[in-house]
C-alpha cells in the first residue's frame, strides 16, 4: 500500500511540474550572467526560460530579438526543453521582442510538439524548424510574414499550420515534404505574393480546388510536385508560369492564371496533369511561349488566341498531342515554327497566321494522323505567302482535283487551290488554296 502511495504521489508531483512549467514565465539572462549550470551559447547573447524550455536568443536592439543557433550546422540553438513552446507572452513576461528566427535556430528538434508565436513574430529565416520530425501544429502568430528557405522541409508530422493575413512570402523549399499537412479546397491569404523553388513539394495531403488569390510572384521549379490529388489550381493575379510547377499532380484538370498572362513557360504542365481546362486561352500581353508550354494535353478543349500577343517564336512541342484543342490564332510578330509545334491533331482544326509566313522546322505541322486540318493566312499578308518559296505547284491535276476534295471536307466555299506547302510531314500534303473575295490563304492537309 506504501509502495502504492509513493508512485501516486510521484507521478502527481511530475504532473504538477509540468503544470507550473506550462504557465511559468518567460525569464531573460545574458550570456554574462546565467544561472548556474547552464553555458552560453555561440552564436546567441542571451538565454530565455520558462522553467521548461531553455532557448538561446540574441538582441539585436531592445525591441529586435531573434531566436538564434549554435555557430556551423551540428546543433540547434535550445539547449533543453520538450513538448508545447509557448511565446506568445515573452514581451509581457520579461521584455523580449521576438522579430524572427536566424538560421537552423530549432532544427532537428524532436522535442518540439507544438510552437505558438507572439504577434511581434514576423520573420522566419532558413531552416528554422527544419527535419522537426514530431512537430505536429504551428501558429505563426497575426503579423508574420515570410517563411525562409527550408523553414519546415521534412516537418512530416506537421498536420496544422495557423497562416495570419499577413504572410507575403514562402522562400525556397518552404513547405517541402510537409506529408501531413491536410489542405482542402483552400484558399491561401491574399497577402502570398510570392513562391519560390519546391515551395510545396512533396504536400501529398493538399486536395480538391487550391487557390492563390493574390500571387503575383513565381520562381524556380516542381513548386507542386506529388501534389497529386488537387484538381483546381486559381492564382488569378499570376503572369508567369513556372518550369514542371505540376509534376505528377496527376489528378489536376483545371489551371487558371492572369488574363494579363505573359510567360508560359516550358514544359508547364508535362509529366501528369490530366488537364481539360486552361485559363487563358486568349493572351494579349504573352511575350514568351516556352518549349512544350502545353505539351500531351490530350483532354484540353478551347480555341487559343495568341493573335495579339508579341511572340516570336512558337517552340518545339508546343502544342504537340494537344488532341482537342481547336483553332490557334497565331500574332503578325511570328517568325518561327520549331519542331512540331502544331503537330497536334487527330481532330479537324483551323490555325490562323496573322502575319507572313514563318521559317519553319521541316516537321512543325506534323499532323501525328488524323482528319485534315487548315491552317491560315491572314488576309494582310496574302501575297508574302503566294510567293513564298515554300510554295510548290501541282504536279498533276490528279494532285490539285485531291486539293479540291480536302478544301470540300471543311465545307469551305470560293476557296481555290493555287499550290502545294513544301514541307509535306507524316506522309501527308499540306494544300494551299486562296479563299475569294477576303483574300485569306489556306494551308489545307
Amino acid at each position: 500500500m506504501k509502495s502504492i502511495f509513493i508512485k501516486s504521489l510521484c507521478v502527481t508531483s511530475v504532473l504538477m511540474l509540468f503544470s507550473l512549467a506550462a504557465f511559468a514565465k518567460w525569464e531573460v539572462y545574458s550570456n554574462n550572467n546565467l544561472p548556474e549550470g547552464i553555458t552560453a551559447v555561440n552564436g546567441s547573447s542571451h538565454i530565455i526560460t520558462d522553467g521548461n524550455w531553455i532557448i538561446s536568443v540574441y538582441r539585436y536592439a531592445d525591441d529586435n530579438w531573434y531566436l538564434s543557433r549554435y555557430n556551423g550546422y551540428n546543433g540547434t540553438g535550445y539547449i533543453a526543453g520538450s513538448g508545447i513552446l509557448d511565446l506568445r507572452n515573452l514581451a509581457e513576461d520579461c521584455g523580449v521582442v521576438l522579430k524572427g528566427s536566424n538560421n537552423g535556430a530549432l532544427e532537428r528538434n524532436n522535442n518540439i510538439i507544438e510552437v505558438y508565436f507572439p504577434d511581434t513574430y514576423e520573420v522566419m529565416v532558413g531552416n528554422t524548424f527544419k527535419e522537426c520530425k514530431n512537430l505536429v501544429k504551428v501558429d505563426l502568430g497575426d503579423n508574420f510574414r515570410i517563411v525562409g528557405s527550408e523553414s519546415f522541409r521534412f516537418c512530416s508530422a506537421l498536420k496544422e499550420i495557423v497562416l495570419p493575413e499577413t504572410i507575403e512570402k514562402v522562400d525556397t523549399y518552404g513547405f517541402y515534404g510537409c506529408s501531413s499537412w491536410e489542405l482542402i479546397d483552400y484558399t491561401f491569404p491574399e497577402s502570398l505574393k510570392e513562391i519560390k523553388d519546391h515551395s510545396f513539394t512533396g504536400c501529398t495531403k493538399f486536395s480538391g480546388s487550391i487557390t492563390f488569390p493574390g500571387l503575383t510572384a513565381i520562381s524556380g521549379s516542381w513548386h507542386f510536385e506529388d501534389c497529386a490529388s488537387i484538381t483546381s489550381f486559381n492564382a488569378p493575379k499570376l503572369t508567369t508560369t513556372a518550369y514542371k510547377m505540376f509534376n505528377r499532380c496527376n489528378s489536376l484538370k483545371s489551371v487558371v492564371f492572369s488574363p494579363d498572362l505573359e510567360i508560359l513557360t516550358s514544359e508547364t504542365l508535362n509529366d501528369g496533369p490530366n488537364i481539360t481546362s486552361f485559363y487563358p486561352t486568349v493572351m494579349p500581353k504573352l511575350k514568351e511561349f516556352g518549349y512544350a508550354g502545353l505539351r500531351g494535353r490530350r483532354n484540353m478543349v478551347g480555341d487559343f488566341d495568341l493573335s495579339q500577343s508579341s511572340i516570336t517564336n512558337l517552340p518545339k512541342y508546343a502544342f504537340v498531342d494537344c488532341e482537342k484543342v481547336g483553332t490557334v490564332k497565331l500574332p503578325e510578330t511570328l517568325v518561327s515554327l520549331g519542331e512540331a509545334a502544331l503537330g497536334y491533331g487527330k481532330n479537324s482544326r483551323v490555325v490562323w497566321f496573322m502575319g507572313p509566313p514563318p521559317a519553319m522546322d521541316i516537321d512543325a505541322l506534323n499532323p501525328k494522323g488524323g482528319d485534315p486540318w487548315v491552317l491560315v493566312g491572314g488576309v494582310k499578308y496574302v501575297k508574302e505567302w503566294e510567293e513564298s518559296e515554300n510554295l510548290l505547284p501541282f504536279d498533276s491535276a490528279d494532285e490539285k482535283a485531291k486539293a479540291y476534295a480536302a478544301i470540300k471536307k471543311f465545307n469551305l466555299s470560293g476557296v481555290a487551290p493555287v499550290g502545294k506547302w513544301k514541307y509535306q510531314t507524316g506522309g501527308y500534303t499540306h494544300y494551299v488554296g486562296v479563299e475569294t473575295p477576303k483574300g485569306s490563304i489556306l494551308i489545307i492537309r
